[in-house]
C-alpha cells in the first residue's frame, strides 16, 4: 500500500512539472557565437525602446557589472517582467526578443553571497534603466571578445 501511495506522489510530480513546462533537461550550452550574437540582437532591441513611454514605473538598476554578472543579469530580468506586462506592440515585442535572448546566459545558484538582492539596488526610472542594462550588455559583449 505504502509503496502504490510513494508511486502516485512520484507520478503526480512528473504529470504536474511536464504540464506547467518545467523543463526536464537542460538546454544546450549556447556556442561564443551564438551568444554574441544574442547580445547584440539584445543591444539593438533595447536601442529600438528609448523613446518608451513609461514615466510612472521605477525599476531596480543593479550595476554590479564586474563582481555579480548573474545576478545581475537575473535583476535586469525581474525588471523586464514588470516592463513586459505594462508594454503593448512593437515594444511588447522588442522586450520579450531581449528577454529571450538573455535567458539563455541565466546560470542558477552561481551568484556570489557578497552580491546584493535585486531589491537592494537604486530604482531608477525607463531611461536610466534602459542606458545601465545597454551598457551591461555591452560589457558582457566585450568580456567575449
Amino acid at each position: 500500500m505504502c509503496k502504490v501511495l510513494i508511486f502516485g506522489c512520484i507520478a503526480a510530480v512528473i504529470l504536474m512539472t511536464a504540464a506547467h513546462g518545467a523543463p526536464l533537461t537542460e538546454a544546450p550550452e549556447l556556442s561564443p557565437a551564438q551568444k554574441e550574437e544574442y547580445l547584440k540582437a539584445s543591444i539593438r532591441d533595447l536601442e529600438l525602446l528609448k523613446n518608451i513611454e513609461n514615466n510612472y514605473l521605477d525599476f531596480y538598476t543593479p550595476n554590479d557589472k564586474q563582481e555579480c554578472n548573474h545576478k545581475t543579469l537575473e535583476c535586469y530580468l525581474k525588471e523586464l517582467n514588470v516592463l513586459i506586462q505594462d508594454s503593448e506592440g512593437e515594444d511588447h515585442i522588442h522586450l520579450m526578443n531581449i528577454k529571450k535572448n538573455l535567458q539563455d546566459f541565466k546560470v542558477h545558484g552561481s551568484s556570489k553571497p557578497t552580491c546584493k538582492k535585486c531589491e537592494a539596488h537604486e530604482k531608477k526610472k525607463f531611461p536610466e534603466f534602459q542606458q545601465e542594462l545597454s551598457s551591461f550588455l555591452q560589457s558582457l559583449l566585450k568580456e567575449m571578445l
